[in-house]
């Protein structure tokens, strides 16, 4: 007669670890698939932004150095996005898994620069040019 109830009590135990378990998987990927939209949307950002300081250095190698020079700027993007470029300021927004966006904003130096820039995903290569016989700074797409 014990050992009948020494099966019944390992089988409870069984029963008591599995719906333990159940109840940690229940609570636990949920919160695992947000951390890791969130770690997603979070490296998303930290590389627009690193391409974006990219773009803004070479803008500033093009006007440090003055009519006549060019410098071209190669991007590896995550995803596509549109570049607003403005006197002082370079401007995008990032879109998040949740549906949310962030404005991301980075200075440069140069005051003759404007346009819209179309990023696609992956390699891009951009030439920054200021020619000898014009006021403005142009950034093309190669």
């Amino acid at each position: 007669m014990l050992k009948e109830n020494n099966g019944q009590i390992a089988v409870e135990y069984l029963f008591i670890f599995a719906i333990a378990l159940i109840i940690l998987t229940i609570f636990t990927l949920p919160l695992a698939s947000l951390a890791i939209d969130k770690t997603t949307d979070v490296s998303d950002a930290v590389n627009v932004k690193s391409q974006m300081y990219k773009i803004a250095g070479g803008i500033n190698q093009v006007y440090g150095e003055g009519h006549g020079a060019r410098q071209t700027v190669n991007l590896e993007m995550d995803q596509s996005i549109n570049v607003n470029i403005y006197k002082k300021h370079l401007s995008v927004s990032v879109k998040f898994n949740d549906g949310s966006s962030k404005l991301i904003r980075v200075n440069h130096d140069a005051d003759d620069v404007s346009g819209v820039l179309n990023l696609n995903k992956g390699r891009n290569t951009l030439v920054i040019e200021w020619p000898e016989d014009s006021e403005n700074i142009f950034i093309s797409k190669k």
